[in-house]
């Protein structure tokens, strides 16, 4: 048995497939938690784990989504669905602040900030200033799912994404300062993609951390099988991320959840143990992760 902890299943990506994506992966004996990243995923998150046994969903409002409203009632209540066992997606994004056509908009024309001529945002005309006040409203939200994370007493899916330009690590700083700040340390780094310095400063607040489909790309980076090498067995999870980032052997195909078992034994070659090792802990820690 598996458990992909994080796959995208109401993305339109799978609008007309998720039902076939779904039974690949139970014909596996793969469970999965379908993340959402804005109020309607949200919403079809929670469709489809409904539907679906070994299924089960996350809401939330991902980072690059700053240009929608996020309603805090709703997210809220929403938690409190039995099918419901994380918030998230949430985090920090430094790498779309300034390419997506979505902050574009954002800069101009953004609800909570611009309606009003006078706001920051309306004069800020320089990158910078744009800057700050985008990074304002993810750091905002962040702490919007927190609270609910916290009042509701589940667990929290991060994600961070460093810029451009950026020297590995300023975003995961970035986001390792609102969480010490709020102090809710129930959490999860997805993707993550950091050094073993930054992971143990992770690791030490108690957070854990889910590897995907990158553990198995022949242009993996020494630094993240560091990572990975060293993560103590009780610390990680094991994702896909659907529909990206899909693994060796099936690179160039559109990802799914009946692909994590190529991630697990991408692990399992670089910690140099067993797949099934992988399997059962990845399972296990999911299970108690995420309380299912």
């Amino acid at each position: 048995m598996l458990i992909d902890t994080h796959c995208h299943l109401a993305f339109k990506a799978f609008d007309d497939s998720w039902l076939e994506v779904v039974k690949r992966a139970r014909d596996k004996d793969i469970q999965m938690i379908v993340v959402g990243a804005a109020k309607a995923t949200s919403e079809k998150s929670i469709a489809i784990a409904e539907q679906s046994g070994g299924v089960f969903a996350s809401v939330g409002l991902h980072p690059t989504h700053t240009d929608e409203e996020f309603d805090f009632a709703w997210f809220k209540n929403a938690a409190d669905n039995l099918k419901v066992v994380a918030i998230g997606e949430t985090g920090i994004d430094h790498y779309h602040i300034d390419v997506t056509p979505r902050h574009s908009e954002l800069v101009e024309e953004s609800q909570g900030y611009s309606r009003d001529p006078s706001t920051p945002l309306r004069s800020a005309r320089d990158d910078d200033k744009k800057r700050a006040v985008v990074l304002k409203k993810q750091e905002d939200l962040l702490r919007q799912h927190l609270t609910i994370a916290r009042d509701k007493k589940l667990p929290v899916i991060l994600h961070s994404r460093d810029g451009k330009t950026e020297s590995t690590g300023e975003c995961y700083n970035h986001i390792y300062q609102v969480l010490t700040d709020f102090g809710y340390f129930n959490g999860v780094l997805h993707c993550y993609g950091g050094d073993w310095l930054m992971a143990k400063k992770f690791l030490d607040l108690g957070l854990m951390l889910s590897f995907t489909g990158i553990v198995t790309f022949k242009n993996v980076s020494e630094s993240l099988k560091e990572v990975v090498r060293n993560v103590p067995l009780d610390r990680f999870m094991i994702e896909t991320d659907s529909p990206y980032l899909a693994p060796e052997p099936e690179r160039g195909k559109e990802n799914e959840p009946a692909f994590v078992e190529h991630i697990a034994r991408g692990i399992a070659e670089i910690r140099g143990v067993s797949y099934d090792e992988v399997a059962r802990v990845t399972t296990e820690n999911a299970r108690k992760f995420f309380n299912i």
